[in-house]
């Protein structure tokens, strides 16, 4: 079974919750207290990053900050799934430069950029 690890940045945390349920990724359950999100399909796991820091913010010896991060335009997610998935402009490609890794499975994990793909017998170039 072939696992595919999907690097992802939307607008909004809300925009990327709609689009992974569209996507087959996971569903809503509702709750008396809240939602829930259930996976569905081939996804294993799912992780809401959020934010991502472009530049870390600066403190004080007290923790008092000097200067504030600055953050990547966008809300990201990571996905972990069996599932071929589409994210188009969506996806994003870090390698090494990921804020995130799943266990077991290196930094650099993610699926190749698509103009990494021989289209002719699905290799990688």
């Amino acid at each position: 079974m072939d696992i595919y690890i999907y690097k992802t940045v939307f607008t909004t945390e809300l925009e990327g919750k709609i689009i992974l349920e569209n996507k087959g990724v996971w569903e809503e359950i509702s709750t008396k207290t809240s939602p829930m999100f259930h996976y569905i399909n081939g996804t294993k796991a799912v992780v809401n990053i959020g934010k991502v820091v472009k530049t870390p913010g600066t403190y004080d010896e007290d923790g008092n900050r000097i200067t504030p991060p600055v953050y990547y335009p966008g809300w990201a997610y990571d996905i972990m799934t069996t599932d071929i998935l589409d994210f188009g402009n969506n996806e994003v490609f870090p390698a090494e430069a990921s804020s995130h890794s799943f266990y077991g499975w290196p930094r650099a994990s993610e699926v190749p950029p698509r103009e990494q793909v021989n289209n002719d017998d699905d290799s990688i170039i």
